[in-house]
């Protein structure tokens, strides 16, 4: 499937270009996002520990993805049912998807990614999501209320006062990377 544009916005698959031209992008957006988080969480847990990783999820990792818009047009964002910060909170189609994931999880048959075309706002968009998994580090502040230190939980409590992210076991979906690219123009 072609798009045929010629004066699209930034960001948008140029024309001629294809549908899989965009997807190829929006993993490419998604895998540069977690890399760089995962990266983050990691140099902070070595330096301060589980604490510093709570600023490095409120701040730092809210600061990636809109470098990336800057410099590509593309809306990325990381979102959750269960969300921590109010800015996770998914859109309609978001919850949709996530929804859709938790039910594949439940039923031993998680997908990878999932891929649509849609139309919204006169406008059409790759629309591209990738499940976040529970790993065992993340447990530590988003695991069951009992088993995050004192510390930690006393940091969450601070910043996240309606924090709906506890509870997960290892393996359990997260959320997911969310990723919108306009393809051509209205």
């Amino acid at each position: 499937m072609n798009v045929v544009s010629s004066d699209e916005p930034k960001g948008s698959v140029r024309q001629g270009e294809s549908v899989e031209s965009a997807l190829r992008q929006a993993r490419q957006l998604a895998d540069e996002l977690l890399e760089r988080v995962r990266r983050l969480l990691m140099m902070e847990l070595e330096k301060g520990g589980y604490e510093g990783a709570v600023r490095v999820c409120s701040e730092i990792a809210q600061e990636i993805p809109r470098e990336i818009e800057a410099r590509t047009g593309a809306s990325i964002r990381r979102v959750s049912l269960r969300y921590r910060n109010p800015k996770d909170i998914p859109d309609e189609y978001e919850r949709r998807k996530l929804e859709e994931f938790e039910q594949q999880h439940r039923a031993r048959a998680l997908v990878d990614e999932s891929v649509e075309v849609v139309r919204e706002d006169g406008r059409t968009y790759l629309r591209y999501m990738r499940p976040i998994l529970v790993g065992p580090m993340c447990i530590t502040c988003h695991g069951p209320k009992e088993a995050i230190p004192s510390s930690v939980r006393a940091i969450l409590a601070e910043r996240y006062p309606d924090d709906r992210a506890t509870g997960y076991r290892s393996g359990d979906v997260r959320g997911a990377v969310s990723v919108k690219i306009p393809l051509g123009t209205p």
